[in-house]
């Protein structure tokens, strides 16, 4: 607020008010028209307005006293929050907004209802402002992302025979809600469905040879969110399964090599495309990796424009994936690093075979 001379900020993303308020009121994702916004101001003074319904629970999260709330359908939350700023003064006041992720129609609100105020973008500035993590924040993501690592090895290991795309899937999950996490994605397929961006399981049989992916997460308490990636066969893999695996494997430790402070994010990038021409495999991914925390696709992004310097704390996913078309087969596999002073920091091991589910 000092270096850009805003005499407040309003965030109303769940990412964004979550982290800065300490709260995870998950309907702000799954039902995005009950709003809540966070209210932070030049004195170090914050202000919280959400739907009653909320409000009970929003206050054993927050250390901010300062909570309104609104009646669903009997207010309009924008409008609520237009006016809670004129009553906290900043009339004409210049105020930073998280642009990219409040409505439109929000929008268009503030700017009837306030038309003397500036409303300025910093939704890089916030970003960065998440992305390099505490000591108990990458504590938190490494056990997050080791317990569904641990989800999936476990679960593998005890399927009965004949177990479907959904058998899996389903079991898998619930070992990892055991362990704590609260379901947020699941891609799970097999065979030709490998090579979709973002299948979801099926009712369909896994015969012996076939290939199959998992790229999920959860979050877990305090709003630390999951996300790993593994690749594996049904009885015993190929020699070219394991060849493409070990040649992929290679792809992500490049990645792992060109992270280091200072290096710009897209050297990254430029580092699994260039392993991925040695190795020969196809390369069609937009980026190749992503940070982590309360939000799944945190700064930095790991592509090819993104000149932000890697610092010592930011924690990051390397998920390559490679889509072989003559055998109709895609491979994906994702790992956690944090960054050190001197590299990096693997949070989780990564996969050296393709995982095995018993024919």
């Amino acid at each position: 607020m000092e270096s850009r001379a805003l005499d407040a900020i309003v965030v109303s993303s769940y990412q964004n008010v979550s982290y800065f308020a300490g709260s995870t009121i998950t309907t702000q994702v799954s039902l995005p028209d009950r709003l809540g916004f966070l209210i932070a101001r030049r004195d170090g003074a914050a202000t919280l307005l959400f739907c009653n319904i909320e409000i009970s629970q929003l206050k054993t999260q927050t250390d901010i006293g300062d909570v309104r709330e609104y009646v669903e359908f009997a207010q309009n939350p924008t409008e609520e929050l237009a006016r809670i700023l004129r009553e906290l003064g900043l009339t004409g006041g210049s105020i930073g907004i998280d642009a990219r992720r409040l409505p439109a129609a929000s929008m268009t609100i503030l700017q009837r209802d306030l038309p003397a105020s500036e409303f300025v973008p910093i939704d890089d500035e916030l970003e960065l402002s998440q992305a390099v993590k505490d000591p108990d924040e990458t504590e938190k993501l490494e056990e997050a992302a080791k317990s569904s690592l641990a989800a999936i090895e476990d679960t593998i290991k005890t399927l009965p025979k004949g177990a479907t795309e959904r058998d899996v899937s389903s079991a898998i999950y619930l070992r990892l809600m055991q362990s704590g996490g609260k379901p947020l994605f699941m891609v799970f397929a097999s065979g030709e469905r490998t090579l979709q961006a973002h299948p979801e399981s099926t009712d369909t049989p896994m015969p012996r040879g076939i290939l199959w992916r998992i790229d999920y997460g959860a979050r877990f308490d305090g709003g630390i969110n999951s996300d790993l990636a593994r690749t594996g066969v049904v009885g015993a893999a190929s020699p070219e399964q394991e060849a493409t695996l070990r040649a992929l494997r290679a792809t992500q430790d490049a990645g792992f090599r060109a992270i280091e402070p200072g290096r710009p994010a897209k050297d990254v990038f430029f580092a699994v495309r260039d392993e991925f021409k040695r190795q020969g495999l196809p390369f069609t991914m937009p980026h190749v990796g992503h940070g982590m925390g309360i939000g799944l696709h945190e700064y930095p992004m790991l592509e090819p424009g993104n000149d932000t310097p890697l610092e010592v704390g930011m924690v990051l996913n390397v998920e390559p994936m490679a889509l072989i078309m003559s055998r109709r087969e895609g491979y994906h596999t994702e790992d956690l690093a944090a960054i050190t002073e001197t590299g990096r920091r693997l949070l989780t091991p990564p996969q050296e075979h393709l995982l095995i589910i018993p024919g």
